[in-house]
């Protein structure tokens, strides 16, 4: 593959910003639903992070970039063929998390009585006393 001099460093610094930006998005929505979050933020990191090729070029780009740049040579077809890309992988990501989510909780309390509360929907401590 031919590319450019400072193509590793480019995609280190890529990928440090890009992290910085998901801690950012992932403190500006910590009080919103777990699965509101890993929704929006396993979307964004799956755009920006999973590498593709451009037509005719040997390097690679972040998905949501090549599906753009092919989109000039192919037409709407290479825009549709990248958001499948997305939806694909994304929904690969979202599941697995849930679910490892999912486990980890279940192991925690094997009873289940807490299996669906999370600490930014418990409202525990705003029923009413039983008369």
């Amino acid at each position: 593959m031919q590319s450019f001099d400072l193509y590793p460093q480019a995609w280190a610094v890529y990928i440090g910003l890009g992290l910085v930006l998901l801690f950012l998005l992932d403190l500006k929505l910590r009080k919103s639903n777990f699965v509101v979050r890993v929704a929006v933020l396993s979307l964004i990191a799956v755009g920006a992070f999973t590498p593709d090729t451009v037509r005719d070029a040997d390097s690679l780009a972040p998905l949501v970039l090549t599906s753009v740049l092919n989109a000039e040579v192919d037409g709407i077809s290479a825009i549709y063929q990248g958001l499948l890309k997305l939806v694909i992988i994304w929904g690969i990501l979202v599941a697995s998390i849930l679910s490892i989510r999912h486990f980890v909780l279940a192991k925690k309390d094997p009873d289940g009585k807490n299996a669906g509360i999370t600490a930014s929907s418990d409202h525990s401590d705003k029923l009413e006393p039983k008369v």
